[in-house]
């Protein structure tokens, strides 16, 4: 009778531990449910204002949220059929995953951040920059892979500048900006490292001296993806792919580089410019020019997914090198709160992270580590109807503001 009874009360307990795991289950569904909504709210409203604005916009903005063991994604203007799957360009998020390649190959002693781009790559004969007229670029001896990791190098951005009509050079490409220059009698044509730099080189021109002040480079960013080569033995597509994409879980991520591949894999979002009232087309693009600095494809769920593992330690790079390096960064402007580390902004109140503008795309990913908090925000349209007025005020007041929000809902949901 013992036993019966025994039996019996376990199966009581048995039953209220299932009742009580499933409440908490049906809580968990709820509160997911509800902030889903909230953000779903958040957006439509950031979205609906600004159309007030831009009525003639033609996309839309999306939303992807991590937050301790929650995920989010919500969309506007884009059509119910996209997900957190659908591909984008996140542009300049690029340096990001340049940097983490960089970085993993210091943490595994195949390269020196610390030393000059001339030195020799550790255990060879071998420099890491070519030893080639093509690379001999200003103060280029004096220029450390950590200076061309925090744009601190002084290396002339071929791909943003026109080249002067100022310099002694006599180059067919004077007063203009070499990659429209090519891209204009060749649309196909696939740029390379070499290429370049060898622009920067015969040209000349520089912004400073290394580690002396701070100035956006892409074309130093190039630079990194030589030398990633260099010492890795691989190209920077395969490199990228095999040892830091794969290897962090991301299955809807691609690194085009050749000329010719200029379409988006599906599912994607096209990307519009609206210029003078009139809607473009732009999702076709040679990205050849933008490799290591700009050309990455993703996703939503794989680029909010990189960030968060990245910053936590839980990627390819320890949790050592990413606060002692990655993060550690220094002003960019004196009158700004907030920084440039190793491939990585920091935004004050917001996070660590970057930003990225292809033309017809927009894009800002950020993390707080601490609160356990990432965020990605996109825009498949560059509204350039007041020219770059109305492309910063887009990026501030659609995707910036969308984050500041977002960081703030999650924070009143606990």
């Amino acid at each position: 009778m013992m036993k019966a009874n025994s039996i019996f009360f376990g199966l009581v307990l048995f039953s209220a531990l299932l009742l009580s795991c499933s409440k908490k289950e049906e809580n968990f569904i709820d509160k997911q449910h509800e902030t889903q909504e909230f953000l779903q709210k958040l957006l439509d409203s950031t979205f609906n204002a600004y159309k007030v604005k831009v009525p003639d916009y033609p996309g839309g903005i999306a939303l992807k949220v991590l937050y301790r063991d929650k995920s989010f994604f919500v969309s506007a203007g884009l059509g119910t059929s996209v997900n957190s799957q659908v591909r984008f360009r996140a542009a300049s998020c690029t340096k990001t995953f340049t940097s983490t390649a960089i970085l993993l190959l210091h943490q595994q002693g195949k390269l020196n951040i610390n030393q000059f781009i001339t030195d020799n790559i550790p255990g060879t004969e071998e420099p890491y920059v070519p030893n080639l007229p093509a690379y001999d670029i200003p103060n280029k001896s004096s220029i450390t892979i950590l200076d061309l990791l925090r744009h601190r190098a002084g290396v002339f951005d071929v791909s943003n500048e026109l080249i002067p009509d100022t310099i002694s050079a006599e180059v067919p490409y004077k007063g203009l900006n070499y990659i429209e220059y090519i891209i204009s009698t060749d649309p196909t044509h696939t740029f390379t490292f070499e290429e370049l730099l060898q622009v920067v080189a015969e040209t000349g021109l520089s912004y400073f001296t290394p580690g002396t002040a701070y100035h956006y480079s892409n074309t130093g960013y190039s630079l990194l993806g030589k030398i990633i080569e260099r010492v890795s033995q691989k190209s920077y597509q395969n490199y990228l792919m095999e040892d830091v994409i794969l290897p962090m879980g991301m299955v809807s991520t691609t690194m085009p580089v050749m000329g010719t591949d200029q379409n988006m894999p599906t599912p994607s979002v096209p990307g519009y410019i609206l210029y003078n009232n009139e809607v473009y087309d732009v999702t076709k693009s040679n990205i050849s020019a933008n490799v290591a600095e700009g050309n990455v494809i993703t996703s939503p769920d794989d680029l909010s997914l990189f960030l968060r593992k990245l910053l936590s330690g839980q990627g390819v790079l320890s949790h050592h090198t990413v606060n002692a390096q990655m993060m550690n960064y220094l002003p960019t402007f004196t009158s700004q709160a907030g920084g440039y580390g190793c491939g990585l902004s920091y935004t004050n109140n917001l996070g660590y992270g970057h930003s990225g503008a292809h033309e017809g795309y927009l894009t800002i990913m950020a993390s707080d580590p601490a609160m356990d908090f990432t965020v990605v925000v996109f825009t498949n349209v560059w509204n350039l109807n007041e020219e770059m007025t109305s492309l910063v005020y887009q990026l501030i007041n659609l995707l910036e503001n969308t984050c500041y929000s977002t960081k703030a809902l999650m924070k009143n949901v606990e």
